[in-house]
């Protein structure tokens, strides 16, 4: 079953690299567009990482660049697999196109959520892995063999958990007529994830990790991790909100099911 899946997923893949080099054009301005918005997304996170509250907590210039390369490398693995098949489940669900999942024979929710796949957007991988360097180079660090693996334990599990409750909240869409203007709700609270954790200081610290899991688990737990100035600890939380993530989403996607109108029926 499992092999089935991966050669179902690998030719997604190659379907998804064909179609981007039939349209070349739009697929550079995909990727510009992405370098456009990370540089964007800079500008506020070194502000706030100059103001006495973000410096006093620890924050500098080189830690704001380290969470905003860590947040887009973690977004663009989101924006490239679960990005486009959730922008899509609106769609599917009023066109009746759900029946290709709802079948046993088929690949199941794997099918609703990773069908689609964009490569443009994994170009922004490469601009995470530049701004995670420059931001080492920056502040004199070497992370530990240790630190580079919890660090990306925990991306893991950010993007894990993030999927999972975008997952569930774009399930609306078999409930109502029209679940769109979600995504656009949904959008926001993830941009929250690129900004130093002490810019968020009123909020509770439990709050980030079991309502908006992008404030910490995507970027910010992952750069104290990778600095060495977190304990490996908050992983097990991490684990433990993404396999609830995962009972939960389950039961969601059965009861979905019994609430959608086969095309066919």
């Amino acid at each position: 079953m499992i092999g089935r899946i991966l050669r179902w997923w690998l030719a997604c893949w190659r379907q998804a690299i064909a179609r981007d080099l039939q349209f070349r054009t739009q697929t550079v301005l995909i990727a510009v567009g992405a370098l456009v918005d990370v540089g964007i997304s800079l500008v506020p996170a070194l502000v706030l990482a100059q103001t006495a509250r973000t410096v006093a907590n620890g924050w500098d210039e080189s830690a704001a660049v380290l969470v905003v390369g860590l947040f887009t490398l973690s977004t663009a693995l989101l924006d490239t697999v679960i990005g486009p098949n959730l922008l899509r489940l609106d769609s599917a669900v009023r066109t009746g196109e759900v029946d290709l999942f709802a079948d046993p024979s088929g690949p199941g929710a794997a099918g609703a959520h990773a069908r689609w796949v964009r490569p443009a957007e994994a170009t922004r991988v490469l601009v995470g892995i530049a701004l995670v360097a420059v931001a080492l180079v920056s502040a004199d660090e070497v992370p530990t063999p240790l630190g580079i693996v919890t660090c990306l334990a925990m991306m893991v599990l950010g993007v894990a958990a993030w999927a999972l409750f975008w997952v569930n909240v774009s399930f609306l869409s078999f409930w109502w007529a029209s679940a769109e203007p979600v995504q656009d709700v949904v959008a926001g609270p993830r941009e929250a994830g690129q900004y130093p954790r002490a810019a968020f200081r009123r909020l509770p610290p439990r709050g980030f990790t079991t309502l908006v899991p992008a404030l910490l688990l995507l970027a910010t737990l992952p750069a104290q991790l990778l600095l060495g100035d977190a304990p490996a600890g908050p992983l097990l939380g991490g684990a433990a909100v993404v396999l609830a993530g995962g009972v939960i989403t389950a039961v969601h996607w059965q009861v979905a099911l019994r609430r959608y109108d086969s095309a066919s029926s």
